[in-house]
């Protein structure tokens, strides 16, 4: 007959020996496998899901900056900070045609909101609300979070988002975003800072002085005086 070791608890509680002591000690010292490389991936890259309620953000630009909103500056804003993964906007397309061509030229999904005859002020935040918390409780490798929007309603979403360690970045006007919006993200990215302003400041102004003086007015008064001294010395 063969006999089999099977290893069993010591009835003194004495502390196990074997390949189940070392796995027990190992556990205790390093914690999870891997736990630790996983955390710092985490802290040096961020993949980014970025959300775009796009109503809002160019209203909110157009009444404040008389500007168009600049979908490309916000993305290249958020580049800075991490990886982009995924992008949506969400807005009634058939009021914004002139926006769509710039937002499928930076690969932004645009989710159409079809208002219903009541009326419909909050759909877009819904739906948007809806595919962020689907996406972090389905993809685990997206780690942060963009939302270009000022309005208040999504406090709770990013209350909620930061409960499952999801970081989170607002982006919008300093004017019209909430200051509770503000000030319970990770990082608030204001609109104002990340458009081109150099420009227009740059634009023609420094140009036109230096065209204007073409040094002619300063060549005529010799002339004029040259001519007056010749008729008086003749008499």
């Amino acid at each position: 007959m063969r006999l089999l070791n099977v290893a069993t608890p010591p009835a003194d509680g004495s502390p196990a020996s074997g390949h189940a002591a070392f796995q027990a000690r190992r556990t205790s010292r390093s914690g999870a496998p891997g736990a630790g490389f996983k955390e710092l991936n985490m802290e040096q890259k961020l993949k980014i899901a970025v959300f775009i309620d796009f109503d809002n953000i160019e209203i909110g630009v157009k009444s404040t900056l008389h500007r168009e909103f600049d979908v490309a500056a916000v993305l290249d804003a958020l580049k800075e900070r991490g990886e982009i993964v995924t992008k949506f906007a969400y807005a009634n397309w058939g009021r914004q045609e002139s926006a769509t061509r710039a937002l499928s030229e930076h690969a932004v999904q645009m989710v159409q909101r079809d208002p219903s005859p009541r009326g419909d002020k909050n759909g877009a935040d819904i739906n948007l609300a809806l595919d962020a918390l689907e996406m972090a409780f389905t993809h685990d490798h997206i780690n942060a979070f963009a939302i270009v929007s000022g309005d208040s309603d999504f406090i709770a979403l990013v209350n909620k988002l930061k409960q499952y360690d999801k970081r989170i970045f607002v982006v919008g006007g300093r004017a019209f975003t909430s200051t509770i919006l503000q000030k319970n993200c990770h990082e608030f990215v204001a609109y104002e800072s990340i458009i081109d302003e150099p420009r227009p400041r740059s634009s023609g102004h420094q140009q036109q002085p230096q065209q204007q003086p073409p040094q002619q007015p300063p060549q005529q008064p010799p002339q004029q005086q040259q001519q007056p001294p010749q008729h008086a010395e003749r008499p």
